[in-house]
């Protein structure tokens, strides 16, 4: 795995964020790369880039927004200066790319997500900076061209955009979404903020882009839902997170995770012997995490054949899981009791 996927991966599962971070380079010189098959927004490349995967060398006559032209710098104003823009207008090329796609340093990373994540990274990036986030944004055109790439490029500070209506009725971004420009620099330090705890170290799981189809279908026929990084549901009263790893053998390791509150730090404390007894005998790899008044229970599983062998028999794979989890729920009664 290379650096900008390890950066990447690292930056989603924390934040569990569904699309993939956009890499943007700016250049004053023709770069190699995938070229668009008809020209279009600026904005629709970024978001094809985070929802599909596809990155895109962009021209100047790949842009259909003469706005935009102006804006990333391959054209100077015709009439009157506008902001903001790339000064002075050099560009040849900007490359539009996933992160973990890039094969050399981005200029600006840009996050595309809802307002609950936006705030944590934005919590996460003051801690990285030591500096509040000054938005400069209108809501009026080509706003991720000019508020999410050229603000952090020029400015080299991070910068928050709403978004603008062309972005939303044409190039398809959702209410919910936003974007956050971020110079890869800063961002990189933001990156180095997240270490992530025991609990998270413990839940390693692969992005669910890198699960087969019939694998997450199995687990979703259970009864399961999806997020970025593992499955959850709920098995005998208790909800369950269930992480898939591979090997070079195939999709071989599956942790599940149950959080068991406690009404005092000192009662989850005093529950540690009895967990790890119980958890003991329950057939997997048992990892027991102390947070306050909760204990992590995280159970470890191996598959020799891997698990997306053992989905193609819907009925052994059911059964399986179902043995696995219903178990585990009942050691959770009797950790209790």
């Amino acid at each position: 795995m290379g650096k900008y996927e390890d950066l990447s991966n690292k930056f989603r599962k924390f934040f569990q964020l569904p699309t993939s971070l956009v890499a943007i380079k700016i250049s004053d010189r023709e770069l190699d790369g995938q070229r668009p098959k008809q020209p279009s927004l600026f904005c629709e490349f970024v978001r094809k880039a985070a929802h599909e995967g596809e990155p895109s060398t962009i021209s100047e006559k790949d842009l259909q927004n003469f706005a935009a032209r102006v804006i990333l710098g391959f054209t100077e104003p015709k009439y009157v200066d506008i902001y903001p823009r790339i000064k002075p207008a050099t560009t040849k090329s900007v490359l539009v790319s996933p992160l973990e796609k890039m094969k050399q340093d981005p200029d600006v990373v840009i996050a595309i997500t809802d307002p609950a994540r936006m705030m944590e990274i934005l919590q996460v990036l003051h801690r990285a900076t030591r500096k509040r986030l000054e938005a400069s944004m209108t809501g009026e055109a080509s706003a991720v061209a000019g508020e999410a790439t050229v603000i952090p490029y020029m400015e080299r500070k991070p910068n928050l955009t709403l978004l603008c209506g062309g972005a939303r009725t044409i190039a398809g971004y959702q209410e919910s979404e936003l974007a956050m420009g971020i110079p890869y620099d800063a961002f990189v330090k933001l990156s180095e903020m997240l270490v992530e705890p025991t609990l998270v170290t413990a839940l390693c799981g692969c992005i669910m882009d890198d699960i087969p189809r019939h694998l997450k279908e199995a687990f979703i026929q259970l009864g399961f839902d999806k997020s970025t990084d593992h499955f959850y549901g709920e098995f005998v009263d208790k909800v369950f997170r269930v992480y898939i790893d591979k090997d070079e053998r195939g999709f071989t390791k599956m942790t599940a995770h149950y959080p068991l509150k406690f009404k005092s730090e000192q009662e989850a404390t005093k529950a540690i012997d009895r967990a790890k007894e119980l958890l003991a005998g329950a057939g997997g790899e048992a990892t027991i995490i102390p947070r306050e008044n909760w204990l992590d229970l995280i159970l470890t599983f191996q598959f020799g054949e891997g698990l997306e062998k053992i989905a193609l028999d819907r009925a052994k794979f059911d059964t399986t899981i179902k043995e696995i989890l219903i178990g585990f729920a009942n050691v959770v009664d009797k950790i209790v009791s």
